[in-house]
């Protein structure tokens, strides 16, 4: 979710504050921080920032600020349009802003256009919850899979009890629906979130 001037002014005060003291500033130490803010000004962004899921705080109590994001492994690369292998970074990690995730969920980089009509875009960062069960996914939810001989894939992932094939399907009508043997196919995980540059940020995407 994008920031407002203002809101990105007071974010980066927060995170620079936090990273250098370890706790939240005061609202008069935001103030000072802050041109020409006043103690209202201060409250409404804050607020503003809490409301788009980038801070959460417990009112009424002092240097409760506590910044929402999530410092995952960057993995590497996800196809979403013609499947090709790319090379895995196992030690980069990436912050992600405005949502925490849990432990062992990790990042993808998006390639390619196949997920556009569901508001996954070329370069977007999207987080995975890793599974190896088919039936963890519900029809029609979007997957991170694996084809033999062809490599990782983002699709809605479509399957009924008892059949023996699963249907991978783009959100994008120049890309092809494809039904496969499950034998072909390897669930890794499935999609838990999404995030997408803004002037340095990779901020929560919300769903549709």
């Amino acid at each position: 979710m994008t920031l407002l001037p203002s809101e990105r002014c007071l974010h980066d005060c927060l995170k620079q504050w936090i990273d250098l003291y370890g706790y939240s500033p005061s609202i008069r130490e935001i103030k000072s921080a802050l041109p020409k803010s006043s103690t209202s000004f201060v409250q409404d962004l804050l607020n503003r920032l809490q409301q788009k899921g980038f801070i959460v705080r417990v009112q009424g109590q002092a240097r409760s600020i506590c910044m929402l994001y999530g410092e995952l492994p960057l993995k590497g690369i996800v196809q979403a349009g013609y499947l090709t292998e790319h090379p895995e970074r196992f030690f980069e990690r990436v912050r992600l802003d405005g949502k925490r995730y849990r432990e062992g969920d990790y990042a993808l980089q998006v390639s390619g256009d196949s997920m556009v009509d569901a508001q996954i875009l070329d370069g977007d960062i999207v987080v995975v919850r890793p599974t190896e069960d088919i039936w963890a996914i519900r029809p029609g939810q979007i997957a991170v899979v694996w084809l033999d001989g062809e490599g990782t894939t983002l699709k809605h992932v479509y399957y009924s009890e008892g059949e023996t094939q699963i249907t991978l399907s783009p959100a994008n009508p120049a890309h092809l629906t494809r039904t496969l043997e499950r034998s072909q196919v390897e669930v890794q995980g499935i999609l838990v979130g999404q995030h997408r540059l803004d002037e340095g940020l990779w901020v929560a995407v919300d769903a549709d």
